[in-house]
């Protein structure tokens, strides 16, 4: 979906997260070997309209997230600025790595070394649902995947419709290979379904 928000910018508002990852007999999609789908597998599911009528909160994806993006997988900045039109000037030293803060409904870490230090990823979510909310985070990770969220409370108001908030990954106790998870934001009517997938090496 897209929209023009109070500056007058076009983003892309992500709904995938009022998804369902459910079959029509009310049980979890398998993929063909009849184990349960992980995320690569199923996508971000079948659309329940209802449930995007009212989402509670949204991630907005301006077009700069989507310049940058193309820097950090390593395109020319030539290039960008003449497909973009645009004089966007691309980081010094572009990574793909810097690809997981685009504000995304879903967190992708290609790679995380048991090694390393916990990486920490940035979204903000903005309120469309009422003014006056609080969401509090639940977190869903794989055993030895160490998962937190700053902050763990999300307290909107008139004056304070956007938040962003942080997400920790430490592997060092983690399984080998994609580990998925997933953060919910609940408000007590709404609930915010975000997936992640890291990659432990």
């Amino acid at each position: 979906m897209r929209h023009k928000n109070r500056s007058g910018t076009y983003v892309v508002v992500f709904l995938h997260f009022s998804a369902t990852t459910y079959n029509n007999m009310r049980k979890p999609v398998t993929n063909t070997s009849n184990y349960f789908a992980n995320p690569h597998e199923i996508g971000v599911g079948e659309i329940n309209p209802l449930r995007a009528l009212s989402p509670g909160l949204v991630f907005e994806t301006v077009v700069e997230d989507y310049i940058r993006f193309l820097c950090y997988y390593g395109y020319s900045q030539k290039n960008i600025r003449s497909m973009s039109k645009t004089n966007i000037n691309c980081p010094r030293n572009p990574s793909e790595d810097l690809i997981s803060n685009i504000n995304y409904p879903s967190i992708s870490i290609k790679t995380l070394h048991r090694k390393q230090k916990a990486k920490v990823i940035t979204r903000t979510v903005t309120n469309v649902g009422p003014l006056n909310a609080t969401y509090v985070a639940t977190v869903h990770s794989p055993e030895g995947l160490v998962v937190k969220v700053t902050p763990n409370k999300l307290v909107f108001s008139e004056g304070v419709q956007r938040i962003s908030y942080k997400v920790s990954f430490y592997g060092k106790e983690a399984h080998a290979g994609y580990n998925f998870g997933s953060l919910t934001w609940l408000d007590g009517r709404h609930y915010v379904h975000t997936v992640f997938a890291v990659n432990v090496e």
